[in-house]
């Protein structure tokens, strides 16, 4: 199949769509596209290179981001015409899910939205704010700044395959997020796994429930849903 894959600029179960992609790129052939919030997140998480491993996979595969296509969105403007065969977008953020519901389409990922109907595209959201209340989730890597030594030579970097550890602070822009750094430092300075609690607002929960409303789309409440739903259509 050929299928669209859209990443929104959410953290909040980011891993574990990125998991999903990852499994059916082997047999599938995938167009990427990342919003620029996305592209900052993916960073931010030590993901880009997981995301250029799975774009290699396959030759026909690709990446499209809002920033190239600004300026009436050409690509979306086509799929009408190219032959994909299910689209979809996880994470979803609740600005993304507020825009699907209220029929607003002035980005990238919201102009393909609005276009998957008119093309007839089965599409999967998967909403990261689906319940009014607190949810966990987990932070991208950091260096607990109380706790750093700021030693002449730190453990941590040296474990890190991309020396992206330098105390006091994590270089996003080449961590890799391997989490190899997480058990070296004697002072227990390097933080990859902390989970926070986030609080999902009554109006965002709201939308979510509004997507089902919608033609065309078909709501998912996890990643692995969406494992499932393509292995039932192949």
């Amino acid at each position: 199949m050929r299928i669209i894959w859209a990443i929104t600029g959410a953290g909040h179960l980011l891993n574990e769509s990125i998991d999903v992609l990852d499994k059916i790129s082997y047999k599938h052939e995938i167009t990427l596209t990342l919003s620029r919030a996305a592209c900052e997140v993916i960073q931010v998480y030590g993901l880009r290179s997981r995301i250029e491993t799975i774009l290699k996979r396959n030759s026909n595969n690709k990446c499209i981001k809002d920033n190239d296509e600004a300026y009436s969105y050409p690509f979306s403007g086509k799929l009408t015409h190219n032959k994909y065969n299910l689209i979809i977008v996880s994470p979803t953020t609740a600005n993304t899910t507020a825009k699907i519901v209220h029929g607003i389409a002035d980005t990238l990922i919201t102009n393909i939205i609005a276009q998957s109907g008119k093309g007839q595209i089965p599409l999967l959201v998967m909403p990261v704010d689906q319940k009014e209340g607190l949810i966990k989730t987990v932070i991208p890597p950091y260096i607990n700044k109380d706790k750093c030594m700021l030693c002449s030579k730190c453990s941590a970097n040296t474990m890190c395959p991309v020396s992206a550890i330098n105390p006091p602070s994590i270089d996003s822009t080449i961590c890799i997020g391997c989490k190899k750094c997480s058990d070296s430092c004697p002072y227990n300075a390097i933080i990859t796994d902390e989970v926070i609690e986030l609080y999902i607002r009554h109006v965002d929960a709201m939308n979510t429930k509004m997507l089902d409303t919608i033609e065309n789309i078909t709501t998912v409440l996890h990643p692995n849903k969406i494992l499932e739903y393509i292995e039932k259509i192949e």
